[in-house]
């Protein structure tokens, strides 16, 4: 169980939480640069970074998909199988090994006193405590809402080719998804496997999910100056 928990967070949630971001900086760097992009003059790439705008709204949109599935009968990489493991196997889950910047990161994220308090007196008291918390988050309205129209649009869209209409969620919500996925991520890498990635209120590897969308910057200042040849 401990290696599938360290698995979901490290090789699940991260990596997903990483691929919305940069999906996300990337397809709006294209669209604020489109002029650019698209002149004649500048080498006409619009078709170019039109497809891959395009590929980045389903690399958006699967990854944030898979953050906050359903497990079935086949477990997944998602929040809420995270939650299944420390509710029914907490016992063979590590001990809390950093509960002062797990704290800091409840206190930070909203968390009731006594949540934040359970973290510095072990697993046994902080699980029953956080588990029902971020459920209760998980089950609101609002995000039900948000993940209901983000699972349409996964499976009618990209799954399928469905003819039913639907409104798929936005820009925006897609990003408070995520945010709350980089909390719940950080807490738990900070309680249990003393990894911090929150750094003074900022997510620790949205930085380096920025570097495309930079890069891409930086190329479109050259095409409109000329300095590309």
């Amino acid at each position: 169980m401990t290696e599938e928990f360290r698995d979901l967070i490290k090789k699940g949630l991260v990596p997903d939480i990483f691929k919305m971001e940069r999906a996300y900086h990337l397809h709006k760097v294209i669209g604020d640069n489109a002029d650019t992009l698209n002149e004649y003059a500048n080498g006409n790439f619009g078709e170019l970074f039109g497809t891959v705008q395009a590929a980045m709204e389903s690399e958006a949109v699967l990854a944030v998909a898979r953050v906050y599935d359903t497990p079935r009968r086949h477990p997944t990489r998602c929040i809420r199988r995270a939650l299944e493991l420390m509710e029914h196997n907490s016992e063979q889950l590590p001990e809390i090994v950093d509960a002062y910047n797990a704290q800091l990161d409840l206190e930070k994220f909203g968390a009731s006193a006594e949540i934040v308090q359970s973290a510095s007196l072990g697993k046994a008291k902080f699980i029953p405590l956080y588990v029902p918390y971020i459920r209760q988050i998980l089950d609101s309205e609002e995000v039900r809402s948000k993940v209901m129209r983000l699972k349409d649009l996964r499976d009618k869209c990209y799954a399928h080719n469905d003819l039913a209409s639907f409104s798929g969620p936005t820009w925006d919500e897609l990003n408070e998804l995520i945010v709350q996925a980089q909390q719940f991520v950080s807490v738990i890498g900070s309680a249990f496997f003393s990894t911090a990635y929150t750094i003074d209120n900022s997510y620790s590897l949205s930085s380096d999910a920025q570097k495309p969308s930079r890069a891409l910057n930086r190329l479109a200042t050259l095409l409109s100056q000329g300095d590309y040849q």
